[in-house]
C-alpha cells in the first residue's frame, strides 16, 4: 500500500467518524434548544411526556414517548424529562389517582385511602387501575397542556419584548 492509498483511508475513517459524532451532536443539540420551537410544541411535548408517564405501561414509557414525539416532530428531549412523572417521590400519587379515577367507573370496586394502600390491594382491582390510569393520563396530559401552554406564552412573550 502505498503512502497516498494511506492518506486516502485515513481520511475516509475520519469522516465516517465525523458523520456519526456530528449525528449525535445534532440530535442533542435540535432537542436541547427550545428558543425556536413554538409554545405550543413544547406545551404538546410536556403533555406527550406526562400521558405516557402515567399510561400502565412501565418499561416501556420512554420509548413509547420518544416514538410518539417522533411520529409528531415533537422534542424527545422534553417528552424523556417528562414521562418521569411516575419516579418514586410522586409514583403514590399516580397509583392513588389511577384508581380513584377507575373508582368512577367501576363502582362495586373496593376503597382505597393513602393510609391502607397496598400492592395486593392494587391487584385485586387491576382492570379499575388499567382504566383509571387511562382515564388519569389523558386529564393530567391536558391539564398539563393547558398550564404549561400558559405559562410558556407569559414568559416567553416577557423576554422577547424589548
Amino acid at each position: 500500500m502505498c503512502s497516498d492509498d494511506k492518506h486516502v483511508e485515513t481520511q475516509e475513517r475520519a469522516s465516517n467518524e465525523n458523520g456519526w459524532k456530528q449525528k449525535i451532536k445534532k440530535f442533542f443539540t435540535s432537542d436541547f434548544n427550545i428558543k425556536n420551537e413554538s409554545n405550543q410544541k413544547v406545551a404538546a411535548a410536556i403533555a406527550v411526556g406526562v400521558l405516557v408517564g402515567i399510561l400502565p405501561i412501565w418499561g416501556f414509557q420512554m420509548a413509547v414517548g420518544v416514538a410518539i414525539a417522533q411520529m409528531f416532530g415533537l422534542n424527545r428531549i422534553v417528552v424523556l424529562a417528562t414521562s418521569n412523572v411516575s419516579m418514586p417521590p410522586m409514583i403514590v400519587g399516580v397509583l392513588y389517582g389511577s384508581y380513584q379515577c377507575g373508582r368512577l367507573i367501576f363502582r362495586s370496586a373496593p376503597s382505597i385511602s393513602m393510609d391502607n394502600i397496598s400492592l395486593d390491594a392494587m391487584l385485586e382491582s387491576g382492570m379499575c387501575y388499567i382504566v383509571g390510569a387511562v382515564i388519569f393520563a389523558i386529564i393530567s396530559a391536558a391539564i398539563v397542556y393547558i398550564i404549561s401552554f400558559l405559562l410558556l406564552h407569559l414568559l416567553r412573550r416577557k423576554t422577547q419584548q424589548p
